[in-house]
Protein backbone atom coordinates (compact mmCIF):
# COMPACT_ATOMS: atom_id res chain seq x y z
CA UNK A 1 0.00 0.00 0.00
CA UNK A 2 1.72 3.36 -1.06
CA UNK A 3 2.52 5.46 2.49
CA UNK A 4 0.22 8.85 1.58
CA UNK A 5 0.50 12.05 4.02
CA UNK A 6 -2.72 13.93 4.71
CA UNK A 7 -1.81 16.36 1.99
CA UNK A 8 -1.64 13.33 -0.34
CA UNK A 9 -4.93 12.22 0.78
CA UNK A 10 -6.44 15.62 0.37
CA UNK A 11 -4.76 15.65 -3.27
CA UNK A 12 -6.42 11.96 -3.50
CA UNK A 13 -10.02 13.65 -2.96
CA UNK A 14 -9.56 16.28 -4.60
CA UNK A 15 -8.55 14.19 -8.22
CA UNK A 16 -10.86 11.52 -7.44
CA UNK A 17 -14.06 13.85 -7.27
CA UNK A 18 -13.46 16.10 -9.64
CA UNK A 19 -15.17 18.04 -7.52
CA UNK A 20 -18.46 15.61 -7.61
CA UNK A 21 -20.03 14.04 -5.06
CA UNK A 22 -17.36 15.23 -3.13
CA UNK A 23 -18.51 13.84 0.48
CA UNK A 24 -19.15 10.34 -0.81
CA UNK A 25 -15.67 10.60 -1.98
CA UNK A 26 -14.74 11.88 1.19
CA UNK A 27 -16.00 8.54 2.91
CA UNK A 28 -14.13 6.88 0.38
CA UNK A 29 -11.13 8.55 0.96
CA UNK A 30 -11.70 7.88 5.43
CA UNK A 31 -12.10 4.02 4.37
CA UNK A 32 -9.09 3.66 2.54
CA UNK A 33 -6.75 5.77 5.56
CA UNK A 34 -8.32 3.61 8.16
CA UNK A 35 -6.94 0.47 6.19
CA UNK A 36 -3.94 1.76 5.74
CA UNK A 37 -3.47 2.90 9.36
CA UNK A 38 -5.06 -0.49 10.40
CA UNK A 39 -2.04 -2.21 8.22
CA UNK A 40 0.73 -0.08 9.35
CA UNK A 41 -0.73 -0.54 13.18
CA UNK A 42 -0.35 -4.82 12.06
CA UNK A 43 -4.15 -5.41 11.50
CA UNK A 44 -5.04 -6.17 7.80
CA UNK A 45 -8.31 -5.81 6.85
CA UNK A 46 -10.60 -9.05 7.55
CA UNK A 47 -11.25 -10.91 4.39
CA UNK A 48 -14.87 -11.96 4.56
CA UNK A 49 -18.14 -8.97 4.85
CA UNK A 50 -19.47 -10.10 8.20
CA UNK A 51 -16.02 -9.44 9.91
CA UNK A 52 -15.37 -6.65 7.99
CA UNK A 53 -18.48 -4.98 8.98
CA UNK A 54 -18.24 -5.74 12.77
CA UNK A 55 -15.17 -3.50 12.32
CA UNK A 56 -16.56 -1.00 10.05
CA UNK A 57 -19.72 -1.03 12.92
CA UNK A 58 -16.91 -0.57 15.70
CA UNK A 59 -14.18 1.36 14.91
CA UNK A 60 -13.74 4.57 16.55
CA UNK A 61 -10.47 5.69 14.64
CA UNK A 62 -13.06 5.38 11.18
CA UNK A 63 -15.57 7.53 13.12
CA UNK A 64 -12.91 9.85 13.83
CA UNK A 65 -11.92 10.66 10.28
CA UNK A 66 -15.19 10.35 8.88
CA UNK A 67 -15.97 13.66 11.62
CA UNK A 68 -12.82 15.27 9.66
CA UNK A 69 -10.62 14.72 12.78
CA UNK A 70 -6.83 13.75 11.75
CA UNK A 71 -5.64 10.52 13.26
CA UNK A 72 -3.29 10.50 16.48
CA UNK A 73 0.69 9.41 15.27
CA UNK A 74 0.60 6.68 17.77
CA UNK A 75 -3.11 4.89 19.27
CA UNK A 76 -4.52 6.75 22.04
CA UNK A 77 -4.25 5.04 25.45
CA UNK A 78 -7.65 3.06 26.25
CA UNK A 79 -9.90 3.87 29.19
CA UNK A 80 -12.53 1.19 29.98
CA UNK A 81 -11.44 -0.06 26.52
CA UNK A 82 -12.57 2.56 24.70
CA UNK A 83 -9.64 4.93 22.94
CA UNK A 84 -9.22 7.87 25.21
CA UNK A 85 -8.66 10.77 23.02
CA UNK A 86 -9.67 13.27 25.09
CA UNK A 87 -6.42 12.89 27.10
CA UNK A 88 -4.56 13.14 24.14
CA UNK A 89 -5.99 15.93 22.68
CA UNK A 90 -6.14 18.01 25.87
CA UNK A 91 -3.37 16.70 27.91
CA UNK A 92 -5.01 15.80 31.10
CA UNK A 93 -7.57 13.65 32.10
CA UNK A 94 -9.57 12.00 35.20
CA UNK A 95 -8.96 8.37 36.00
CA UNK A 96 -11.40 6.73 38.15
CA UNK A 97 -9.75 3.31 38.93
CA UNK A 98 -6.28 3.17 39.15
CA UNK A 99 -4.44 0.38 40.97
CA UNK A 100 -1.10 -1.73 40.91
CA UNK A 101 -1.49 -4.42 38.27
CA UNK A 102 -1.47 -7.80 39.50
CA UNK A 103 1.47 -9.37 36.89
CA UNK A 104 4.00 -6.86 37.58
CA UNK A 105 2.60 -4.35 40.09
CA UNK A 106 6.29 -2.35 40.20
CA UNK A 107 6.19 -1.78 36.54
CA UNK A 108 3.28 -1.36 35.63
CA UNK A 109 -0.49 0.43 36.75
CA UNK A 110 -3.86 -0.03 35.64
CA UNK A 111 -5.35 3.07 34.80
CA UNK A 112 -9.18 2.84 33.78
CA UNK A 113 -7.96 -0.77 32.89
CA UNK A 114 -5.74 0.03 30.68
CA UNK A 115 -2.26 -0.88 31.09
CA UNK A 116 0.47 1.99 31.59
CA UNK A 117 4.15 1.43 32.35
CA UNK A 118 5.39 3.34 35.22
CA UNK A 119 8.59 5.17 33.93
CA UNK A 120 9.36 6.53 37.56
CA UNK A 121 7.54 6.16 41.11
CA UNK A 122 7.65 9.10 42.87
CA UNK A 123 5.33 8.42 45.59
CA UNK A 124 2.46 6.24 46.60
CA UNK A 125 0.68 8.85 44.76
CA UNK A 126 2.34 10.16 42.04
CA UNK A 127 3.99 8.53 38.95
CA UNK A 128 5.47 9.00 35.49
CA UNK A 129 3.67 6.66 33.14
CA UNK A 130 3.62 5.72 29.49
CA UNK A 131 1.42 3.88 27.63
CA UNK A 132 2.08 1.13 25.21
CA UNK A 133 3.46 2.65 21.94
CA UNK A 134 2.83 5.93 22.81
CA UNK A 135 5.79 7.90 23.62
CA UNK A 136 3.71 10.37 25.54
CA UNK A 137 4.93 11.01 29.49
CA UNK A 138 2.23 11.48 31.91
CA UNK A 139 1.91 12.60 36.06
CA UNK A 140 -0.48 10.49 37.22
CA UNK A 141 -1.20 11.67 41.14
CA UNK A 142 -3.70 11.63 43.33
CA UNK A 143 -4.91 14.54 45.00
CA UNK A 144 -5.31 15.10 48.85
CA UNK A 145 -9.25 14.42 48.01
CA UNK A 146 -8.33 11.36 47.15
CA UNK A 147 -9.05 11.46 42.92
CA UNK A 148 -6.57 10.20 40.52
CA UNK A 149 -5.33 12.55 37.74
CA UNK A 150 -3.31 12.28 34.48
CA UNK A 151 -1.45 15.49 32.87
CA UNK A 152 0.87 15.42 29.93
CA UNK A 153 4.44 16.42 30.44
CA UNK A 154 6.17 18.55 27.93
CA UNK A 155 9.23 16.83 26.49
Amino acid sequence: MIRRSPDDWQQWLADFSRGEQTEAWRGIMCFLRWIQIRAENGHPIPNFLPAMEGDIFHSHLLRRLLEGKDPLEAPPPESFGQPWYELVEHGRGTATEVKPWEWAPDQKISVNRGIWTILEKKSDNEFIVTYRLNPISYRLSKSAEGNWSLERLEA
